[in-house]
Formats: structure tokens, C-alpha cells, sequence
């Protein structure tokens, strides 16, 4: 990927500021332009001092070399990392209107895919309900069949189940995208490490984030304001009264973005936020993926079923656990429990792909928990 002289200020501010995109616009409000403030950096202008700290300093007068940036942009290109600013064609189209917008996404993916499609964001409680993860799971998969790309936290909980459910649509194959609290290049250790590598295949996971930065807990508000800036839409599946779910909802707001919400039980405590952005008028309320598609203004599509006794895992490009336990349950009908003492999953993961296949029309349970082929 070439990056001409204005793509390689912006990706300068982004090392320099390590992706606060608002404090670096307070200091650019000093100068007519990135190139003039690189000037005054390299000219040593002692100004600079009086507007940041002497530590960003040395930073943005490091990044002002030529040498520095050619090498960073090699490591770059070396870990498969393509960094988008906003004169990049696949830099989000939205994204560049909101308020402080990011001046570089590192990406992983086929980030090109994405501006051909509808972008809509899912979120959700980390801790969400068994009700919350199959809602997540049959939204994402139910618009991603209907040309919808699905945008996430790629958080554990809603937003990961949301992200394997548009992935889940194997045949549709639309491009699914993931914004990160961390650097692209850093391993995931919530549960999500596979997601994210089946989405990089199929689409897209970015970050305002340098490379290799580590999760903390201050990045996830800043990540936040990307999910629903790029995003025409925001459904909300499940949220305490108080999280940071709640605080993307009210950054979709801002960014003047139309949020809904997954009516829920007034005793759930993980239905606490969504029904109360619905009774204040700041959500619309969702009953169904064919609500929010009438919304989004599609009309869904009919679905064949498929054929799918006779054809094997491999036909249906399904992927590690789901594989699994597809060949498992094609041999004959099996319950919960002697899935589990066969393939010795967790709990909690074998639910997670029992669930997935279930939402992608594969399999079907009967009562007494029994899983066998649709």
C-alpha cells in the first residue's frame, strides 16, 4: 500500500498521540495545517512546549523523521496491517464527519469489502442472559443474510455472539467488522481469538490504536464513539443501567445515529438500559430482525432451505469447533450432555457454537435438549 505525504502526517499524529485523536485536534487548532506543525517540530520551535507536555514533544519531533515513518510503515506491511486514514478509500465514509475522528485505523482484512455494504452496529452485555446470546447471534446472522455488515466491540457477550452470527451466514459470505480496545496485532485473551481471525479472513478488524497495544480499560470509551460513527444504525441487545454499552448508545446519539433496543424483562437487571432508553423515547424498541431491516430499508430476502443431509462439514465451510460438532451431530441425533462427554467443550463454548449452527439453519434442538440435523 502507498502512502502519499498527508497519509503519513496523519499516521505521525497517531504514533505521536497513540490514537487521542481529540487531544491532537486541541493542538492543531495552533496551526493552519499537519504539515505546519511538523515544521515548527522539526525547526524546534520552542512554542510547541508551551501548548503539550515535553514528553509528547520528543514523540511527535521522533515521528518527524522520514527514516522513523518508513520503518514503521514496514513493520507494518510485514504484520499484514494497513493503515487507514481519511484519504483512504476504505476509510469509513461516516466516520469522517463525527466529532474527533480517528486520523489512522490500523486494519486487518479485507477493509475494501466494506464500504459496498449497509454498516450496522450490535452491542451488548459482556455478562449478557442466554435470551441476550441468541438474540445477538440471530440479529447478526439474520442481517448479515440480508447484505447488512455487521459492526462489534468484538467484546465477549453480545458483541462476539452478534459477530458469529453475521459469520454464521456461510453462504451469504458479507463482510462482518470488529473495533478494537487494543491493537489489531495483540491477542485477544477474552475468548475471542478465533472470531477475530475468522472475521479478518471474511472482513475487517480495526483500530485507532498502534499495532501492538495492549487493552486497558480507558480505550474501550474512546473505541466506542468508532463503533457508532461508522455505523448507520446501533441495536442495543442487553445493558445494565450503568455500562459501557450505555455509553455507546449515547455516542450514537450524539452522532445523531438511530439507536433500538431489545425490549427485556423489568426484572433483568441486564435489561435495565435497554428499557429505559426505550421509555425515554432514545431507542426505538425491536421485536425482530424484520423490524430493523424495514428500518434499514430492505426487504428481506427469502430463504431457500438448504439440503443438508448428505453433504459434509467441509461443503459448508464451517470452521474449528463448529466443524466439530456438525460431524458429530450428522452421525446421529445427540443430547447436550453427550456432546459435551464427547467433544469435552465447555459449557459455555459448547453453547456458543450449539447455538451458532442453530441460527445458521444447520442443526435444530428437540425437547430434552436433543441436537440433530435440520
Amino acid at each position: 500500500m502507498e502512502y502519499q505525504k498527508a497519509d503519513r502526517d496523519y499516521i505521525r499524529l497517531s504514533i505521536a498521540f497513540e490514537g487521542r485523536a481529540k487531544q491532537a485536534n486541541e493542538l492543531l487548532r495552533n496551526f493552519d495545517s499537519i504539515s505546519e506543525l511538523f515544521e515548527a517540530v522539526k525547526n524546534f520551535d520552542s512554542d510547541i512546549l508551551t501548548m503539550i507536555k515535553r514528553e509528547q514533544a520528543e514523540k511527535l519531533r521522533l515521528t518527524a523523521s522520514d527514516v522513523y515513518i518508513d520503518d514503521f510503515i514496514s513493520d507494518l506491511e510485514k504484520n499484514g496491517v494497513s493503515a487507514l486514514t481519511p484519504n483512504s478509500e476504505a476509510y469509513p465514509t461516516e466516520l469522517k464527519y463525527i466529532a474527533d475522528p480517528p486520523f489512522v485505523l490500523y486494519a486487518r482484512g479485507k477493509c475494501a469489502r466494506l464500504q459496498a455494504e449497509t454498516p450496522f452496529a450490535i452491542i451488548g452485555a459482556r455478562r449478557c442472559s442466554d435470551y441476550g446470546k441468541k438474540v445477538s447471534a440471530h440479529m447478526g446472522c439474520e442481517l448479515a443474510k440480508n447484505g447488512v455488515t455487521i459492526v462489534s466491540g468484538l467484546a465477549y457477550g453480545c458483541d462476539s455472539l452478534a459477530a458469529q452470527g453475521a459469520l454464521s451466514a456461510a453462504e451469504q459470505k458479507y463482510p462482518t467488522a470488529a473495533i478494537l480496545g487494543q491493537g489489531v496485532c495483540t491477542a485477544k485473551t477474552d475468548g475471542t481469538a478465533e472470531i477475530m481471525e475468522a472475521i479478518i479472513e471474511n472482513g475487517c478488524v480495526m483500530s485507532e490504536f498502534l499495532p501492538f497495544t495492549r487493552a486497558a480499560t480507558y480505550f474501550f470509551p474512546m473505541r466506542n464513539r468508532i463503533i457508532s460513527g461508522m455505523s448507520c444504525g446501533v441495536l442495543v441487545v442487553e445493558a445494565g443501567e450503568k455500562s459501557g454499552t450505555m455509553i455507546t448508545a449515547n455516542c450514537a446519539l450524539e452522532q445523531g445515529r438511530t439507536v433500538y433496543a431489545v425490549p427485556g424483562r423489568i426484572t433483568d437487571r441486564m435489561s435495565f438500559g435497554t428499557n429505559e432508553l426505550i421509555r425515554k423515547g432514545m431507542a426505538e424498541p425491536v421485536f425482530s430482525a424484520e423490524d430493523l431491516l424495514f428500518h434499514l430499508g430492505i426487504n428481506p430476502e427469502c430463504s431457500k432451505k438448504s439440503k443438508l443431509r448428505g453433504r459434509g462439514s467441509s461443503e459448508l465451510k464451517l470452521t474449528g469447533n463448529q466443524k466439530i460438532l456438525f460431524d458429530l451431530i450428522e452421525l446421529g441425533e445427540k443430547n447436550f450432555d453427550e456432546i459435551c462427554e464427547l467433544t469435552q467443550f465447555p459449557v459455555e463454548v459448547l453453547n456458543l457454537h450449539l447455538t451458532e449452527l442453530e441460527f445458521s439453519g444447520l442443526i435444530k434442538q428437540l425437547p430434552g435438549r436433543i441436537y440433530t440435523l435440520s
